[in-house]
Protein backbone atom coordinates (compact mmCIF):
# COMPACT_ATOMS: atom_id res chain seq x y z
CA UNK A 1 0.00 0.00 0.00
CA UNK A 2 3.05 2.39 0.93
CA UNK A 3 4.66 1.33 -2.29
CA UNK A 4 1.42 2.72 -3.98
CA UNK A 5 1.27 5.39 -2.53
CA UNK A 6 4.79 6.41 -2.76
CA UNK A 7 4.67 5.66 -6.79
CA UNK A 8 1.80 7.74 -7.56
CA UNK A 9 2.99 10.80 -5.62
CA UNK A 10 6.29 10.39 -7.65
CA UNK A 11 4.02 10.05 -11.26
CA UNK A 12 1.99 12.86 -10.07
CA UNK A 13 5.30 15.12 -9.58
CA UNK A 14 6.79 14.35 -12.50
CA UNK A 15 3.45 14.89 -14.51
CA UNK A 16 3.34 18.46 -12.52
CA UNK A 17 6.97 19.95 -14.12
CA UNK A 18 6.34 19.87 -17.69
CA UNK A 19 3.35 22.61 -16.90
CA UNK A 20 5.74 24.28 -14.35
CA UNK A 21 8.31 24.20 -17.04
CA UNK A 22 5.89 26.06 -20.13
CA UNK A 23 4.83 28.39 -17.62
CA UNK A 24 8.36 29.73 -16.96
CA UNK A 25 9.96 29.46 -20.79
CA UNK A 26 11.57 31.60 -22.41
CA UNK A 27 10.16 32.77 -25.74
CA UNK A 28 11.37 34.52 -28.71
CA UNK A 29 9.54 37.65 -29.89
CA UNK A 30 9.10 39.56 -33.27
CA UNK A 31 10.87 43.27 -32.91
CA UNK A 32 11.16 43.63 -36.80
CA UNK A 33 8.79 46.37 -36.97
CA UNK A 34 11.09 48.34 -33.50
CA UNK A 35 14.25 48.78 -36.11
CA UNK A 36 15.06 51.82 -37.64
CA UNK A 37 17.61 52.46 -40.99
CA UNK A 38 20.10 54.82 -40.36
CA UNK A 39 18.86 56.39 -43.74
CA UNK A 40 16.09 56.30 -45.54
CA UNK A 41 15.37 53.10 -47.45
CA UNK A 42 18.43 51.87 -46.00
CA UNK A 43 18.45 48.37 -43.76
CA UNK A 44 16.97 48.75 -40.45
CA UNK A 45 20.38 48.02 -38.11
CA UNK A 46 19.49 50.16 -35.11
CA UNK A 47 16.43 49.64 -32.76
CA UNK A 48 14.86 46.50 -30.48
CA UNK A 49 16.78 43.18 -31.45
CA UNK A 50 16.62 39.84 -29.75
CA UNK A 51 13.32 40.48 -27.48
CA UNK A 52 12.92 37.41 -25.34
CA UNK A 53 10.09 36.93 -22.46
CA UNK A 54 9.94 34.48 -19.41
CA UNK A 55 6.59 34.30 -17.57
CA UNK A 56 5.04 36.32 -19.89
CA UNK A 57 3.30 36.80 -23.60
CA UNK A 58 5.15 38.26 -26.54
CA UNK A 59 2.38 41.47 -26.64
CA UNK A 60 3.56 42.28 -23.59
CA UNK A 61 7.58 42.20 -24.83
CA UNK A 62 6.91 44.22 -27.34
CA UNK A 63 4.64 47.08 -26.02
CA UNK A 64 6.98 47.39 -23.05
CA UNK A 65 10.11 47.38 -25.61
CA UNK A 66 8.54 49.74 -27.37
CA UNK A 67 7.82 52.04 -24.14
CA UNK A 68 11.32 51.52 -23.73
CA UNK A 69 12.49 52.85 -26.58
CA UNK A 70 9.99 55.77 -27.09
CA UNK A 71 11.41 57.18 -23.51
CA UNK A 72 15.35 56.42 -24.86
CA UNK A 73 14.99 58.44 -27.78
CA UNK A 74 13.09 61.35 -26.25
CA UNK A 75 15.90 61.33 -23.36
CA UNK A 76 18.59 61.06 -26.93
CA UNK A 77 16.41 64.31 -28.53
CA UNK A 78 16.46 66.22 -25.22
CA UNK A 79 20.41 65.88 -25.71
CA UNK A 80 20.53 62.97 -22.60
CA UNK A 81 22.18 59.63 -23.49
CA UNK A 82 19.62 58.25 -20.37
CA UNK A 83 18.50 55.04 -20.11
CA UNK A 84 15.11 54.07 -18.63
CA UNK A 85 15.01 52.61 -15.21
CA UNK A 86 10.96 51.95 -15.14
CA UNK A 87 9.00 51.65 -18.01
CA UNK A 88 5.14 50.34 -17.42
CA UNK A 89 6.01 48.95 -14.12
CA UNK A 90 9.29 46.72 -15.11
CA UNK A 91 12.42 47.59 -13.57
CA UNK A 92 15.45 47.94 -15.96
CA UNK A 93 18.79 46.85 -15.55
CA UNK A 94 21.21 47.36 -18.31
CA UNK A 95 22.97 44.19 -18.87
CA UNK A 96 27.38 43.75 -20.22
CA UNK A 97 27.06 44.74 -24.03
CA UNK A 98 28.13 41.70 -25.95
CA UNK A 99 28.43 43.94 -29.41
CA UNK A 100 29.37 47.37 -30.38
CA UNK A 101 26.90 50.60 -29.49
CA UNK A 102 24.44 47.84 -28.11
CA UNK A 103 22.92 47.96 -24.76
CA UNK A 104 21.47 45.00 -23.66
CA UNK A 105 18.52 46.15 -21.28
CA UNK A 106 17.07 43.78 -18.88
CA UNK A 107 13.23 44.32 -17.45
CA UNK A 108 11.45 42.45 -14.41
CA UNK A 109 7.97 42.55 -12.85
CA UNK A 110 7.11 40.41 -10.38
CA UNK A 111 7.71 36.70 -12.23
CA UNK A 112 7.93 38.14 -15.47
CA UNK A 113 11.40 39.13 -17.40
CA UNK A 114 11.72 40.88 -20.74
CA UNK A 115 15.26 41.15 -22.33
CA UNK A 116 16.60 42.88 -25.56
CA UNK A 117 19.32 44.18 -27.32
CA UNK A 118 18.96 47.60 -28.14
CA UNK A 119 21.38 48.97 -30.87
CA UNK A 120 22.23 52.61 -31.62
CA UNK A 121 23.82 54.33 -34.15
CA UNK A 122 26.91 56.07 -34.11
CA UNK A 123 26.45 58.83 -36.43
Amino acid sequence: MRRTAALAAAVLCVAALPATADAASTKTCSSSDLRYPFQPGGPKDFGVFKLRITGGSCPTAHRVAKAWMKEFEANLDAGKVKLPRSVLGYAFTTLKPTEAQTYNERGRKGETTIRFSYRVPNG
